[in-house]
């Protein structure tokens, strides 16, 4: 068996503007306690809280059917890292979820942080630890972020479910290849019969995708670290009927050294 995306859903929400300032608590007393999965209302130097991750988590959860069983394995990326420190994300998306998942966050990795999710949840299913996975990527704005054209940093979050049932998007590949590899990578995966799907995130150079039997969609860069998944969520339903091959490409935004990539075939290939 395989893992294979079940649904996909997304959310793009503009972040809680914060006052240029405000009075910063007395003693600092009042920073040391939040209840598991609540947002403070204040930064420990008294600016307003961003509007937190754990909103992101309620916003997606809210979109997904619920079902009888939820997942054995819950992770949860950050394309910038949770810098409140009050609140574990992922435990209070695993109580969202049935709270029997074996749950836990990556931070630090930037835009690849999710590929090394996938990499987890691709190990766990074929050790027979996992029939059932749920992969979560939030990002949140920081208050001293550079606010784009509309004036409103925009906070976005993708929530990823797979199983192990049959049907389409059938996780093939996970992995990581150089810009030099990456035109010649690509290629290679360009089936006999269907077409390829290149999903490219906003940094990436749209020149690697083969020019015989491939597409290109270039996810938009509204999310920070979450363009090529919030594709994916928008436009499943279509590519999975429309595609043999549907590859979901990053590049770190930070450096053009190193793309990441994810592979999906259909049920056919």
């Amino acid at each position: 068996m395989t893992l294979r995306l079940r649904t996909a859903v997304s959310v793009l929400e503009p972040s809680a503007p914060a006052p240029a300032s405000r009075p910063a608590a007395s003693d600092g007393g009042d920073d040391a306690v939040v209840a598991v999965g609540e947002t403070p209302g204040h930064e420990p130097d008294g600016q307003a809280a961003t509007a937190g991750h754990t909103r992101l988590v309620d916003l997606l959860v809210d979109q997904v059917p619920e079902t009888a069983e939820g997942p054995d394995l819950l992770q949860l990326t950050y394309a910038r890292p949770e810098t409140s420190g009050f609140k574990t994300v992922a435990s209070y998306l695993n109580m969202r979820t049935g709270g029997d998942a074996h749950s836990f966050a990556l931070c630090g990795q930037g835009f690849g942080a999710p590929f090394s999710a996938m990499r987890v949840a691709d190990a766990y299913e074929r050790t027979g630890r996992i029939s059932k996975s749920l992969l979560a990527i939030l990002d949140c704005a920081p208050p001293d972020a550079e606010e784009p054209v509309d004036g409103t940093p925009a906070d976005s979050g993708v929530l990823l479910t797979f199983d192990t049932s049959p049907g389409p998007g059938a996780v093939s590949t996970i992995a990581s290849v150089g810009s030099s590899e990456l035109r010649a990578y690509l290629a290679e995966l360009t089936p006999v019969d269907g077409r390829l799907l290149v999903v490219l995130g906003p940094g990436c150079d749209p020149g690697v995708v083969p020019a015989q039997g491939a597409d290109l969609h270039h996810a938009s860069s509204d999310g920070y670290g979450t363009g090529v998944w919030a594709a994916l969520a928008q436009h499943w339903t279509r590519w999975e009927s429309a595609y043999a091959v549907v590859v979901l490409c990053d590049t770190e935004s930070r450096s053009s050294d190193t793309s990441h990539l994810l592979v999906l075939r259909a049920a056919a290939e």
